[in-house]
């Protein structure tokens, strides 16, 4: 298992991403509120502009939405920390890291662009692991891009084994003594436990994981 320092700067990563991300929400919900107030004022006793209110209405609605949907994300994350090794989707843990990561991605406006293959089997493994291994891959790749850059991943199955595939568009050049992908002990212990192997070619990141036994 991964050594607790590594599981709690990990975390520490993830809430930061995630609280960033629900301020945010919250920011533009409190200024579509003062706008609403601000229009009300204005318009009282005038008539109302019921399209433009609507307009209002709905964007603090759509704040909202966003901001459940990525609690919810969060909330799972929390949860399979206390499971261990679990019946997974591997497409279902790339969908949540992505969504936790936004934040992390927007400073840079860098996008994620998903290529994941629908249909593929269930997997035992703990998803803790798989997280904090693929997070510490597609920082690595973000961390080369430029502003505007796109960071590619995909997922596969093939001959008993998924394939996860990270890659960028738009990628800088790394200096010469840049680390290797999977040189650092946490990934390295990380790739251990889940039995995976992590290799680079170019500028793309490929995982192996090989499929275990549903329990």
């Amino acid at each position: 298992m991964m050594a607790k320092p590594l599981q709690l700067a990990f975390i520490g990563r993830i809430v930061s991403c995630y609280t960033h991300e629900v301020k945010n929400y919250l920011a533009i919900i409190k200024e579509t509120g003062g706008l609403m107030k601000d229009v009300i004022r204005i318009k009282k006793g005038k008539g109302m502009d019921e399209k433009q209110f609507l307009g209002l209405v709905e964007g603090i609605d759509e704040q909202i939405n966003r901001a459940v949907a990525i609690t919810d994300y969060l909330n799972r994350f929390g949860h399979r920390m206390e499971t261990g090794c679990t019946t997974v989707s591997i497409n279902d843990l790339i969908e949540e890291l992505l969504a936790l990561m936004g934040r992390l991605a927007y400073r840079k406006r860098i996008t994620f662009r998903k290529d994941l293959c629908r249909g593929l089997p269930e997997t035992n493994l703990d998803p803790t692991v798989f997280h904090y291994l693929l997070f510490c891959l597609l920082e690595t790749k973000m961390s080369d891009l430029d502003r505007n850059g796109v960071v590619c991943v995909g997922s596969s199955y093939s001959g008993g084994c998924y394939r996860i595939t990270v890659c960028t568009e738009g990628a800088k050049t790394p200096p010469p003594d840049a680390s290797a992908a999977g040189d650092d002990a946490g990934m390295r212990e990380a790739a251990s436990d889940l039995g995976a192997t992590v290799s680079e070619t170019g500028k793309e990141i490929v995982i192996t994981v090989p499929a275990a036994q549903k329990q």
